[in-house]
């Protein structure tokens, strides 16, 4: 057996350790990417919606009545259709068409996050609808990234 080097022993200070920073290890997701990946999650989450569509009542809501199912099948087809715009949009270049598509899918996620919360709030929704709702938070920093930081840099 090799004998191992010895080891040199030294201590390094707090001002000789330099940690890289948040905007050095981020790595902005391309927009196609980014669109890809939202656009297939709400496009799976809506045909989850309406093919069990009974499930994800009880799954989401407290003590769901009989207007209960329709509302989630309509949900539904909004969540599929919000998905499939994404989808379709990802490869598009700048323009009014893309923007109308980014801001229309923050305003979404925003206005369904907060609603959610409310009704949460209120008992209507289950506690699982708080994993929903962050993961909505994230996409909406997503979509604000696109909107403003990608902006910003392409001038």
């Amino acid at each position: 057996m090799p004998a191992l080097p010895a080891l040199r022993r030294e201590r390094a200070t707090l001002r000789e350790v330099t940690l890289p920073s948040f905007r050095d290890s981020f790595v902005p997701m391309p927009r196609p990417r980014f669109l890809l990946l939202v656009g297939t999650f709400h496009v799976l989450f809506g045909a989850f919606f309406f093919l069990f569509t009974g499930f994800a009542v009880h799954l989401f809501i407290e003590t769901p009545g009989e207007a209960a199912l329709v509302i989630v099948k309509g949900l539904s087809g909004i969540c599929f259709a919000f998905g499939l715009m994404n989808l379709m949009a990802r490869n598009s270049t700048e323009g009014p068409a893309l923007m109308a598509v980014l801001v229309g899918t923050l305003f979404y996620l925003l206005f369904t996050t907060g609603c959610d919360v409310y009704w949460i709030r209120t008992g209507m929704l289950t506690p699982l609808t708080w994993a929903s709702i962050a993961l909505r938070a994230i996409f909406a920093g997503g979509y604000v990234y696109q909107l403003v930081v990608r902006k910003r840099a392409a001038r």
